[in-house]
């Protein structure tokens, strides 16, 4: 019970109640420049290769490729998805705060109406000069919910690294 309340607070300090992306960010057009577009319209998936870059608002991703998914209009629950992959692929986005979140990971995936965020592959998540790192996380970004896996590999863990407020000039 204890050990639960300790992972709590830990995790506040990391990801803490300012960590709200910019709203206005939401409402803004997703601009994507690449040096490559290829377009599957038979599973309306959109491909970008070569030094790609998104933008939305603050938002922005930078990857080798980038697969746009377009949500199936007959589907409700459908929804538009980006794959970010690269080496590491990047993402960065501004909080209400003023703080800049930043993640990086081989393999990220953006759920554009349910705004999570899905890192895989070396995964770390960043705000302030606090990290959590793992193989797999999970961010909603509405929610403010973040869960962090590891493999099943021998001595792989997650990992957070916690900086004292005052310690990070």
């Amino acid at each position: 019970m204890l050990n639960n309340k300790i992972i709590t607070l830990l995790m506040s300090c990391v990801i803490s109640a300012s960590c709200l992306a910019l709203e206005s960010d939401f409402s803004q057009n997703i601009v994507i420049d690449a040096k490559k577009q290829q377009l599957e319209i038979k599973t309306n998936t959109l491909s970008f290769t070569g030094d790609v870059e998104v933008k939305q608002g603050s938002l922005r991703m930078k990857a080798e490729r980038l697969e746009v998914i377009k949500a199936d209009e007959q589907n409700p629950n459908s929804q538009d998805i980006l794959r970010a992959i690269g080496s590491p692929a990047t993402y960065k986005q501004t909080l209400e705060s003023g703080e800049t979140l930043v993640a990086t990971a081989k393999n990220i995936q953006y759920k554009v109406k349910d705004r999570i965020l899905t890192l895989t592959g070396n995964a770390t998540i960043s705000q302030q000069s606090s990290q959590v790192s793992g193989d797999t996380i999970e961010y909603n970004l509405v929610e403010q919910k973040l869960i962090a896996s590891s493999s099943n590999k021998a001595g792989q863990k997650v990992r957070t690294v916690l900086t004292p407020k005052g310690s990070e000039e």
